[in-house]
């Protein structure tokens, strides 16, 4: 239930090489606010599943020779002198950085740079000081039952230490025993009594019943629904504490962090922003070859500007690695209000201006495959845009000799943009993607599609067949046959040529099939019936086409109604944004919107 790779937390770097023995290259995540870190724990949920069913035995060999986790993870060595008993063991951490606000999390793994408040106060004060601390973030039944696994785990393994080295002392031949104790001298002989006497009086410590402890994470589990207030109440995977990234002085519960120019002062002031950029090093350090930043950004707050400064200065450190940014959006409790139209049009320009990819996401569209699905809840939406982020990103974690479509991120960033005027991407998802025969199929497949991009009119019907794709990415994953057991790689390509055949125009197209399903974690919300399905297939879409044209007229057009109201032009004026700063991002939204549109009058963007 718990992790399925081993953890570790000590000095090392983890390489990924393919069937050829190439190297292939390491990818660093950056997760930016608490709806980006909702959708993070799930994405990490999923590859720590695909990597346990890939570990088995028993495994198939669909699933063993598919994704190569080793792109996303870091290889950890434990040190003597970390309280591994001098042991040397090897564990792997994702190779990402988490940010949220201080007193977010509410797990067993304790913060990085979490400090002592009295010791701060007594360096730069001489008088008394006084701490007051609020109440720490109470835990879900989730975590505690995987912290009483670990427990459990960790007895068991002191439990047979304990059984070996008493054999160890007890199972001599008389003979030998004799003449042993004879070598050793007096001294020899007393020490080795008391070492054996304490192996045999040493307490054993109580095992738990582990079926009973398998019982209470299955249940807690089934209880995430109410009690999952915070992403890491149901994250499973453990992160390397220089994963941890608070944002000081901004608590949760307490400081209002909603708009994108308070990113920008936080990250401005006081050196917060070579922070970032030493947390972000860490990372990029550790991979033998950095092949890009992956990149979830929750762009209804401040983080969104955070985000920016923190990609403007990745595009100064690593000139030639690729940024690809999804862009997430949480659920809209009421209508949109004025801040989140600002937001928007900040992130649609600062954002996707640094961006190789930039690809917005929302849970926008109706499920039919998903009866479970509550879209106005966190945990359920951010389930959602995992799944297509895990699909999305398929292409750049193939081992290239064993599935149809491997990609790396900078191929499928060019691959992507060459004809298009800017970074701008839009998703689809079907899940679970419908049993398929042959090329006849083709029209169901494209039906079965569902809009992930917010103001996305288009919803995979006739009225999109008036947009002009400039290029798209096909990902099929575990696509079952309608005659029963998985569809051959072969089929599953002709299918696809045969819906790219159905199109009005013709443009540049990847196609990727995978035979290995996706896996549903055990803490993944119930959406889809049956209720308890442990995987399930899966098709997502990639798409560089006019329809981002749309999008972009409609988020200028709310930008500039926001910035005209009272609140809008407080909101601009607090975060120092003047109106020429205003105008010329409205002018980026306009001239984006008529190159996509193929408009002759946008040369000079």
């Amino acid at each position: 239930m718990r992790s399925t790779l081993p953890d570790a937390f000590g000095n090392g770097h983890g390489g990924a090489a393919d069937a050829d023995g190439r190297m292939k290259p390491n990818l660093v995540t950056l997760q930016f606010g608490p709806f980006a870190n909702h959708v993070g724990a799930h994405y990490w949920n999923l590859q720590d599943d695909t990597h346990g069913r890939q570990s088995v035995e028993g495994a198939s060999e669909e699933e063993i020779d598919s994704i190569d986790w080793r792109v996303e993870y870091a290889e950890r060595r434990r040190s003597d002198d970390d309280g591994s008993g001098g042991k040397e063991s090897v564990g792997y951490a994702p190779r990402v950085v988490v940010f949220d606000m201080s007193g977010s999390v509410s797990t067993r793994r304790a913060s990085v740079g979490e400090l002592d408040e009295a010791s701060c106060a007594e360096a730069t004060w001489s008088g008394g000081a006084s701490v007051f601390r609020a109440p720490l973030a109470k835990r879900s039944a989730f975590v505690l039952a995987l912290e009483r696994e670990a427990a459990a785990i960790k007895a068991l393994e002191a439990h047979r230490e304990i059984e070996a080295r008493a054999g160890i002392f007890g199972e001599s031949d008389e003979e030998d025993e004799s003449g042993r104790r004879r070598k050793l001298g007096g001294v020899g002989q007393a020490l080795e009594l008391g070492a054996s006497g304490r192996a045999r009086r040493e307490k054993k410590p109580e095992l738990d019943d582990p079926e009973e402890i398998t019982r209470q994470i299955i249940e807690a589990a089934s209880k995430l629904d109410v009690e999952a207030d915070h992403w890491s109440d149901y994250m499973k995977v453990e992160l390397h504490p220089r994963s941890l990234f608070p944002i000081v002085g901004k608590w949760v519960n307490v400081d209002v962090f909603d708009g994108f120019g308070e990113g920008l002062d936080w990250i401005d002031s006081e050196d917060r922003r070579e922070d970032v950029r030493d947390a972000v090093r860490y990372w990029a350090e550790d991979c033998d070859t950095l092949g890009g930043f992956h990149v979830i950004c929750d762009d209804s707050s401040g983080f969104a500007g955070v985000c920016s400064r923190a990609i403007e200065d990745i595009k100064d450190d690593y000139d030639n690695a690729p940024i690809c940014v999804f862009s997430v959006r949480r659920p809209a409790q009421t209508e949109r209000k004025r801040i989140d139209m600002l937001n928007a049009g900040f992130a649609s320009t600062a954002l996707a201006g640094n961006a190789d990819l930039f690809c917005p996401l929302e849970v926008c569209d109706a499920h039919p495959t998903m009866g479970g699905l509550r879209p106005k809840s966190w945990f359920h939406a951010s389930s959602v845009i995992a799944l297509a982020i895990e699909g999305v990103t398929t292409p750049w974690r193939l081992k290239s000799a064993s599935s149809v479509g491997s990609m790396s991120l900078h191929e499928m960033s060019k691959f992507m943009t060459n004809r298009a005027p800017a970074s701008y991407v839009l998703a689809r998802l079907s899940m679970p993607a419908p049993r398929l025969t042959g090329v006849d199929d083709a029209e169901t497949l494209t039906k079965s599609l569902r809009s992930m991009t917010p103001m996305n009119e288009d919803k995979n019907d006739d009225d999109g067949d008036g947009d002009t794709p400039f290029a798209e990415s096909y990902v099929m994953r575990g696509v079952e046959s309608d005659l029963g057991g998985a569809l051959d790689g072969r089929i599953g390509s002709s299918i696809l040529d045969a819906c790219f055949a159905r199109e009005l125009y013709r443009c540049p197209r990847h196609k990727c099939v995978v035979n290995a399903n996706i896996p549903i974690p055990l803490p993944y919300p119930k959406l889809f019936s049956p209720r308890d399905i442990t995987s399930a297939s899966c098709i997502t879409s990639l798409t560089s086409s006019s329809a981002s044209s749309r999008i972009l007229t409609r988020i200028e057009s709310d930008f500039s109604r926001a910035r005209r109201s009272a609140l809008g032009k407080a909101l601009l004026d607090s975060w120092s944004c003047d109106a020429v700063e205003q105008g010329e991002m409205v002018e980026s939204l306009i001239s984006t919107a008529r190159a996509y549109a193929g408009n002759d009058d946008y040369d000079d963007f």
